[in-house]
């Protein structure tokens, strides 16, 4: 009898000793970006690396992202790799996830810090209040990047416009020469004319948002804010902007500038994919010379600049249990031969500190010299895009009620202080 039991016993254990070898070959990856299609090839590419490793895939709207990774994380269910949006989301979360730095140092080829960019690893401490290491970011992404029609400026007799008084010449040229044309195409949603202004108090005093967002002593009530602030109003004063954008949504200004009909858009970063010669064949995009630049210099002896944050971080969750490959995905997928499954979106700049983009992705030499340029202002900014987006909303809501209407800039940078003290902002720091 006892002789009996131990052959079941150990029959279970050993079904079980093979069950987990089984295990151990496969991963649940969750996500919400990127697409699909490339998601695929990614997980193509490592499982014909990692012959009989199997990566299972939930892929979710960005929005039921955010709902359901910290449910799932605190309910222990069996996670491997997760994306995590690069937010406040690390320091909900964190407490879930495995300090990413062991991991690399155990299970990876090289340590992190000798893979991902010096700024990125910086950016992706700063997220959690412990001051951990937890994602492995992909990549880098900011705003505001100006993006143009190059044979539109080649028709009107125009290079790049690198101050206000070139931009004011273009839209003087384009409303003369080929008035069917929207001079510069873009949203004036609270959101993005925050960002503007926050760009030109970038340029004004390098570093201004950080001062404010991480409470170093930046004021939003200080010279350079308000400077900033009424160098973009007047720029609609002047009819520099149109006051037409402020009723134009974000798809329809793309819409504008992917149709040709406008000479110069603006957004940011993650727009890069214009650029890219394969992804306007795949979309039906008709341009045939793209090129972009940093915005335009608005006020004399300044100089350009991008506000750049880490995009979509990869980690490994406490409760997996195999860490090991665990890591080697998401190696492969931040710095590995995976970069090249995803970096010809073009949607982030990547972190991997050895990154080339393949041959083919650019059509002119106009083209690769912009994404040069941008991509140079986005690994190195003034300050960090870690926005407060419901603040965001509030500095855009000021900026154009002060564009519509005469009111006197110097209350309104001291009503957004005074909003920005008010403690109803969750997310600042």
């Amino acid at each position: 009898m006892n002789l009996k039991r131990l052959t079941v016993a150990s029959a279970v254990m050993l079904a079980g000793i093979a069950s987990a070898n089984a295990e151990s070959n496969k991963l649940n990856f969750w996500t919400w970006h990127p697409s699909e299609p490339v998601l695929n090839k990614i997980i193509e590419g490592f499982e014909s690396e990692n012959p009989g490793v199997e990566v299972e895939l939930q892929l979710f709207e960005s929005g039921a992202y955010q709902d359901r990774l910290p449910l799932a994380l605190a309910s222990g269910d069996e996670l491997d790799v997760v994306a995590v949006q690069t937010s406040s989301m690390v320091e909900l979360v964190k407490d879930q996830l495995s300090p990413i730095e062991p991991l690399f140092e155990e299970n990876a080829s090289k340590p992190i810090t000798e893979l991902l960019n010096e700024n990125a690893i910086r950016q992706g401490k700063s997220l959690a209040s412990d001051n951990e290491l937890y994602i492995a970011p992909m990549g880098v992404l900011g705003s505001v990047v100006a993006y143009y029609n190059m044979d539109l400026l080649g028709e009107l007799g125009l290079a790049i416009p690198r101050n206000r008084d070139d931009l004011k010449n273009l839209v003087e040229q384009t409303k003369a020469q080929r008035p069917d044309l929207v001079p510069i195409s873009f949203t004036g949603a609270g959101w993005f004319l925050d960002e503007i202004g926050t760009t030109i108090a970038e340029q004004v005093s390098p570093g201004f948002f950080d001062s404010v967002r991480y409470n170093k002593g930046g004021r939003w009530d200080d010279d350079a804010y308000q400077t900033a602030f009424s160098a973009l109003v007047n720029l609609y004063k002047d009819g520099v902007f149109s006051k037409d954008t402020l009723d134009l949504d974000y798809g329809r200004s793309v819409e504008l500038f992917q149709q040709g009909q406008s000479v110069m858009f603006l957004q940011g970063s993650w727009e890069n994919g214009i650029l890219s010669a394969p992804f306007r064949a795949a979309n039906g995009i008709k341009l045939t010379n793209v090129s972009a630049s940093a915005f335009p210099t608005i006020l004399p002896n300044t100089d350009h600049s991008i506000r750049s944050f880490i995009e979509v971080g990869l980690a490994v969750p406490e409760a997996s249990q195999n860490k090991e490959l665990a890591t080697k995905f998401v190696e492969y997928v931040v710095a590995g031969n995976g970069v090249a499954a995803w970096s010809d979106t073009l949607f982030v700049v990547p972190s991997h500190v050895d990154f080339e983009l393949a041959e083919g992705i650019f059509s002119t030499e106009e083209a690769r010299r912009g994404y040069n340029e941008v991509s140079y202002l986005l690994l190195n900014p003034g300050s960090h895009r870690n926005n407060v987006s419901d603040f965001s909303n509030v500095v855009g809501d000021t900026i154009i009620a002060s564009i519509i209407g005469d009111t006197d800039h110097k209350q309104q940078v001291e009503y957004l202080q005074r909003e920005w003290d008010s403690g109803r902002y969750s997310n600042a720091e």
